[in-house]
């Protein structure tokens, strides 16, 4: 994970909602980042959409968030999976 690079994302995302809830996985400049849906701070990123899905799946079942949205690198959504 890079730590000297600014951390915040789009306006775009920020406003996306603010359940909290939801944590989404997507590319963001050449690399995964998650974040939670209404918060301008990424939780983490990764050099790979593999251990980004990973850390959000953690992040689902420790129940901090109750939906993870994945993302394609274009932006569409790809998969949303629920925690049980």
């Amino acid at each position: 994970m890079i730590k000297d690079r600014k951390k915040t994302l789009s306006i775009k995302f920020r406003n996306a909602g603010s359940s909290g809830r939801k944590l989404h996985v997507m590319s963001r400049n050449g690399f995964w980042v998650v974040f939670r849906e209404g918060s301008e701070k990424i939780i983490s990123e990764f050099d790979t959409k593999r251990n980004a899905i990973l850390n959000g799946k953690k992040l689902l079942s420790s129940e901090e968030a109750n939906v993870l949205v994945v993302h394609r690198t274009d932006g569409s959504v790809e998969k949303i999976q629920t925690s049980n």
